[in-house]
């Protein structure tokens, strides 16, 4: 009987191990104040890379900056796509808009003033990365900025679609 306890124990422990997270999806703005469901992105069959940023936060716009080079290649190749969540609160909100223009960057824009990732997610610090399966699941989630991290996603982008 013991045996058998142990036996279920480690395998509860197992699948529990190989479980991952599924990604919240809040209903989340535009950068036109336009609600939307992040649902509509998060587990449609595509694996999705999700940058949590803020305009304040320097280390946020060099993550960003490394992966504008890399965002056509990974929804052509991999059929990945690419989310950059704003958090910022609302009064910056419309400071947003012009860095992305001045930037150049090209990704889905969404905006979290509510701070509803943040409480979902628990990070208490910005950069954060997020790449989910195409079931929306997070396999690998980063803190902090990192040279070279570009580098880091495509790998687990590439396994993803193998």
């Amino acid at each position: 009987m013991l045996k058998q306890f142990f036996l279920a124990s480690m395998l509860l422990f197992a699948v529990t191990l190989g479980a991952q997270k599924a990604f919240p999806t809040p209903d989340l703005v535009t950068l036109d104040q336009q609600p939307v469901a992040l649902s509509d992105y998060v587990g449609n069959g595509k694996p999705t890379v999700i940058a949590v940023w803020a305009t304040w936060c320097q280390p946020c716009h060099m993550e960003l900056d490394d992966m504008k080079s890399y965002l056509t290649k990974w929804e052509t190749e991999y059929g990945a796509q690419v989310l950059a969540i704003s958090v910022d609160k609302r009064h910056m909100v419309n400071r947003i808009k012009p860095l992305v223009s001045r930037k150049g960057w090209d990704y889905n824009i969404l905006v979290d003033t509510e701070g509803k990732l943040q409480g979902k997610l628990g990070f208490r610090s910005i950069p954060q990365m997020y790449i989910l399966n195409g079931e929306g699941e997070i396999i690998k989630s980063f803190t902090g900025y990192q040279s070279k991290r570009e580098l880091q996603v495509e790998k687990a982008i590439k396994k993803l679609t193998e």
